[in-house]
């Protein structure tokens, strides 16, 4: 099933999540087999090119296997070094009969022969000076950290070495677990329990940080509402307490910073252009005013004091919750969305009370998406300034980053 989520996911563009939701939708019972195909798909998506690097090694023109064949390889040998709960006899044992299933190509004997060469690499495997060889610093950066050179080398360019660093061990790490007890109904309960948990990492209002792969004995029904802790941390950075309402949150999604207002007593609608994600905001949180809305060309039904604007991004702050992000963008993606981000904020200024606020976020760490963005803004509208500016730090332990920042008009 995650062999499945991830051809189509890579192959076809799918959503990892969405890839993955498909592929268990088959029936799976057990919880424990949904967290098994949960974390062979993620685990693979962060650290892929490691692992195409490890089989390089072995293989003498990985081209020639086809993509479904590659991505098996590629699985059972994540599955080999990663997951010591699995012998290793296992992963060879399920990749090579799966190589059986393309009739007449006649490669189970080398999916047996290389993935036994992974199987004896021992702690070499995790031994950086192993993917030195015969590379330049970007191409071990690239091995190592398993990420596209081209990112890296932004990422080195803008934020120098230790920074770019930080950033490159965070993605190919699974981000802290956060959630959100606002609006469940044994919400008093719940915190009392948790606030004394000693690996709490962090808790701001009713949101909590744990560490990631932390499981709950038996969680309630309605479960939690999931919410990236880095992202509460983003709007209260911002301080809503002091924006001028009512709060329009123009690209509320499923309605995860929609639920941080509600919960601080906030006069807030919200609007997305996709209807499925407003069917799920009304449902996790009935009586929101909501309506289907492009915020680059919509009026809202309300003259709003301060808009919102979680605006559509490359995610590249936030790879460790969607690693499949890259290995789909491209740069040429980047300068679309700036195109983008420039008509949703046009179209904010122009929607706001006079004197009124626009907040802006964004989960990246392209600057030309942040900075770049607001200074091009602000050198239109010098009429704008700003209130406050933030950055999620770069030795966060949530291994999520957000861009934050405050516009006042007038």
């Amino acid at each position: 099933m995650a062999l499945e989520a991830l051809f189509r996911c890579l192959m076809e563009k799918q959503d990892i999540q969405a890839a993955l939701d498909k592929a268990l939708s088959a029936g799976v019972g057990d919880p424990r087999d949904v967290g098994l195909a949960t974390e062979l798909s993620y685990g693979y998506l962060r650290l892929k090119g490691r692992l195409e690097y490890i089989l390089s090694r072995f293989l003498k023109d990985p081209g020639k296997l086809g993509p479904k064949m590659r991505l098996a390889m590629g699985l059972a040998t994540y599955e080999i070094l990663f997951l010591d709960k699995i012998p290793a006899y296992a992963s060879v044992d399920w990749a090579v009969e799966f190589s059986k299933s393309k009739p007449g190509a006649r490669m189970a004997g080398l999916f047996n022969a290389v993935l036994r060469r992974v199987s004896e690499l021992g702690d070499i495997a995790f031994d950086p000076d192993y993917f030195r060889k015969d590379a330049s610093l970007p191409e071990f950066l690239t091995r190592w950290y398993s990420c596209p050179q081209w990112l890296v080398d932004m990422w080195w360019r803008e934020y120098g070495q230790e920074v770019a660093t930080r950033y490159l061990e965070a993605q190919i790490k699974p981000p802290a677990l956060g959630f959100n007890l606002f609006g469940h109904p044994e919400a008093d309960e719940l915190y009392a329990e948790i606030a004394g948990w000693p690996e709490v990492i962090d808790i701001e209002g009713m949101s909590f940080a744990l560490p990631a792969g932390t499981v709950f004995e038996g969680e309630p029904d309605p479960p939690m509402a999931r919410q990236s802790f880095a992202a509460r941390q983003a709007v209260e950075a911002l301080g809503p307490e002091s924006w001028p309402g009512p709060v329009w949150d123009a690209c509320a999604g499923r309605g995860g910073k929609t639920r941080i207002l509600l919960e601080k007593g906030i006069d807030v609608f919200a609007s997305d252009p996709h209807s499925g994600r407003l069917s799920a905001l009304q449902h996790n949180l009935p009586g929101v005013e909501t309506f289907v809305a492009n915020a680059a060309t919509a009026s809202p039904p309300r003259k709003p004091g301060t808009i919102l604007l979680d605006l559509p991004c490359s995610g590249l702050g936030v790879l460790s919750r969607r690693p499949d992000t890259k290995w789909k963008r491209k740069p040429s993606d980047l300068a679309d969305l700036t195109i983008l981000q420039s008509e949703i904020l046009e179209n904010a200024f122009e929607q706001v009370k006079p004197g009124g606020r626009i907040e802006v976020i964004t989960c990246t760490l392209n600057p030309e998406e942040n900075q770049g963005l607001i200074g091009r803004f602000l050198k239109e509208h010098p009429e704008v300034s700003v209130k406050r500016e933030w950055t999620t730090p770069s030795d966060s332990p949530l291994n999520e980053f957000f861009y934050a920042v405050s516009l006042k008009l007038g």
